[in-house]
């Protein structure tokens, strides 16, 4: 049997969500969640099975195994031990490429089981220069197939297509088959899955970080595709995991106002970073890891720079800059204009920079943004009164940004309104609010003058009353109507508690809080509004079970914030006794009579059931007669007692035992009365010598003082009597009976 070989390739590839970002990129690294954008094709190819050779087939993505979006960021692979994280932290999504064997596939002997699939997935872009750098990282697991040769062995591959379809020749892509385990950089694994017991040494290397520079392409179509493959045999599998990510291909520079310090950016996902300055020609960062550095420029011009970038695979990438210190300006003015009823304001824009270009973005402080980059725009409010916008000036090539902000007045004098907080205040309290907008400043009826002008639009510690207010512009030449908000005590109302505020022990009694209004004709009804509830032991619905005894609070509160408390005591009601006797506890057909007494309590009702279908509710004790002919039986005496008062129940139950009736004398001396002894039963008679006088079973008539058809003499005998009792189970008696004549 063919030895089984693993594969496992885990590829990541970072995303960065940056301003101005092509559009066509949507969804490259998966973060929607999707395969948007996405093309999947898989295919079965196998030497083994020359017959099975297909051409490469589209599939519907996600597919149930070859092509998954995976969502665990907390997930590790296990097949190196859980060494290596499928999603790296700080990311959400990867997909999944090609499928990991399972102890269902070897059972199954089926394409699952017999693998040979290939599957690969592709993606176009149109390249400029936001995403002129694609940044790749990757992870491999390789399981070494010494029987393999090289193209039979599992497979993955990464590779970047013109838009004609060739090949780009450039050292990002990547090639790699599970005997190329002996590369540098790769760690070795031993696993004890059974699955893998006969290919134990696992090759596999970490997160790896290259780069394509795509600049020479820009303005072009090229095609991203990965592909992973099981080896060409039946069951060696080969899988990743990845997403894609692009930035700019360009150092940034932040080097801004009085700062005498400036912070270069070198693109990120790359192995190492050199950093030269070359005025004077020195390698300026002991730390090649660092993608970021900064640079001191006191009594410095300007300054170039040069990075030379190096993926883990050795892919070399190089960039410059020159350090230049940029110094915007953020500042805008903001004035009303038209009529008292047109609610816009032309804002003029006196932002500068000593050098480039400037870019803007307004946020006009009512949800709605702007680039507008006119020196004056108008913008039209929806709403009236205070605003604040902001402009964020934006200084590119550098990263260097600031904002100001601003309180800008509109008013459109028809949007001035006044409502109450609340609706209704608690009775008497000073808690009521009045709200006002739509205007720069308010005279207010609630003021110690009505001349006062007030720019607050809150006021709090209201009475109940009618309040007015006028809505002002800064220059006053605009106003509003007077706007009237009205805040009323709330209606009296009052709360209870119903139910019983008692309960039988190991029981509980249920308890209803309610509310209603009382009007101002002192009627009752029922609450206008829903009432809010909230019991002492937590619970906060209108209706609680209650299992042990003490003082229960609920408090109410209105849809206003106004609570009534209310507090019952529930007590707890012990159960009526029922330590009841019986005796005798062991009856029979001859002495058939039983006596069942209790300790009488004052209000309690017995009810008694004998078990033979006879009941009886008395007092006690109490006799009862078993009448009925079974040689054997158990009956269950079951007493329940009822409290009379709070309707306490409690019961129990005791057993007797009915057996045979055997007798000690007998009389066959023909008199209809006593003459066989035991009919019926399994029995034998001796005498006192031992001799076996008689023999009886379930259908004889029993014994009749004879043996051998003659009479035995008056005497004593001895009997051993066999029956099967209640239980089904057989029991023995043994015994003497006296014979007279």
């Amino acid at each position: 049997m063919e030895k089984w070989h693993n594969f496992i390739l885990i590829l990541i590839i970072v995303t960065l969500n940056m301003s101005g970002a092509n559009t066509n990129l949507i969804n490259l690294g998966f973060e929607k969640g999707t395969f948007s954008g996405w093309t999947g094709y898989t295919r079965i190819y196998s030497t083994d099975v020359p017959s099975n050779n297909t051409s490469w087939v589209e599939v519907t993505l996600p597919t149930s195994r070859r092509q998954v979006i995976m969502t665990d960021t907390t997930a590790y692979d296990p097949t190196v031990g859980n060494l290596l994280k499928i999603i790296p932290k700080g990311y959400k999504y990867s997909a999944r490429l090609g499928d990991v064997i399972t102890s269902a596939d070897v059972t199954q002997g089926n394409n699952m089981g017999f693998r040979c699939w290939q599957q690969k997935l592709q993606y176009k872009l149109a390249v400029d220069s936001t995403n002129s750098l694609l940044i790749m990282k990757f992870a491999c697991v390789l399981q070494y197939a010494s029987d393999h040769t090289a193209l039979m062995e599992p497979r993955f591959k990464l590779t970047l297509y013109d838009s004609s379809g060739n090949e780009i020749n450039t050292c990002t892509n990547y090639d790699v088959y599970s005997s190329s385990s002996l590369v540098t950089g790769f760690k070795t694994y031993t696993s004890t899955n059974s699955l893998f017991s006969s290919a134990s040494n696992i090759q596999w290397r970490d997160w790896t970080t290259i780069g394509a520079d795509l600049s020479a392409y820009k303005g072009q179509n090229i095609t991203l595709e990965f592909m992973s493959a099981d080896c060409t045999g039946r069951f060696h599998f080969g899988y990743a995991y990845f997403v894609a990510d692009y930035q700019p291909m360009k150092i940034s520079t932040n080097f801004c106002g009085t700062s005498d310090t400036a912070k270069l950016i070198a693109p990120t996902g790359f192995e190492s970073y050199r950093w030269r300055d070359m005025g004077s020609g020195s390698i300026v960062n002991s730390d090649t890891t660092l993608s970021t550095i900064s640079v001191p420029m006191v009594n410095k011009d300007s300054v170039i720079y040069h990075c030379i970038m190096r993926s883990a695979t050795g892919c070399i990438d190089s960039l410059s800059t020159t350090i230049l210190k940029y110094k915007p300006v953020a500042s805008f003015t903001a004035k009303m204009v038209g009529s008292c009823t047109a609610d816009s304001v032309q804002f003029t824009n006196n932002s500068s920079t000593n050098r480039g270009k400037l870019s803007y973005l307004w946020d006009y402080g009512d949800g709605t943004t702007d680039t507008i980059s006119s020196k004056v725009h108008l913008h039209h409010y929806t709403t009236s009164g205070h605003h604040t916008a902001t402009l964020t000036v934006y200084n590119p090539p550098s990263t260097c940004t600031i904002d100001t902000v601003k309180d800008v007045e509109s008013i459109d004098v028809d949007m001035v309104e006044l409502k109450a907080g609340k609706d209704s205040i608690c009775i008497g309290s000073s808690t009521g609010t009045l709200i006002a907008n739509g205007a720069w400043s308010y005279k207010w009826s609630i003021d110690s003058t009505t001349t006062k002008l007030d720019t607050a639009s809150i006021k709090t510690g209201l009475p109940a009353n009618t309040y007015w207010v006028i809505g002002y512009n800064s220059a006053y030449n605009c106003f509003s109507k007077k706007h009237y908000a009205t805040i009323s005590d709330e209606s009296e109302w009052m709360d209870s508690i119903q139910g019983k505020c008692w309960f039988c022990a190991q029981d509980s009694t249920q308890l209803n809080a309610s509310g209603w209004y009382v009007n101002a004709k002192q009627l009752i009804g029922a609450a206008k509004q829903s009432l809010s509830y909230l019991w002492s032991n937590g619970a906060t619905t209108d209706t609680v079970f209650i299992g042990k005894p003490g003082t229960y609070t609920v408090t109410a509160t209105d849809p206003w914030g106004c609570s009534r408390s209310t507090a019952v005591n529930v007590s707890e009601k012990a159960l009526p006794l029922t330590d009841f006797s019986v005796s005798p506890l062991v009856i029979n057909p001859k002495h058939n009579e039983v006596i069942c007494s209790i300790t009488q309590q004052s209000n309690v009702i017995y009810s008694w059931n004998f078990g033979d279908n006879t009941t009886l509710v008395s007092g006690n004790p109490v006799s009862h007669l078993y009448s009925q002919s079974l040689p054997t039986a158990r009956y269950l005496i079951a007493l329940k007692d009822s409290d009379t008062v709070y309707g306490c129940t409690n019961s129990a139950t005791k057993s007797i035992v009915m057996e045979p009736f055997i007798p000690n004398v007998f009389t066959p001396n023909g008199d209809g009365h006593n003459d066989y002894f035991m009919p019926y039963y399994d029995m034998k008679i001796y005498d006192r010598y031992g001799i076996l006088l008689y023999t009886g079973t379930t259908t004889t008539i029993g014994w009749d003082g004879t043996y051998k058809g003659k009479k035995v003499d008056p005497d004593t005998y001895f009997y051993v009597i066999h029956y099967t009792d209640f239980n089904n189970q057989t029991q023995t008696r043994k015994g003497y009976i006296t014979l007279i004549r």
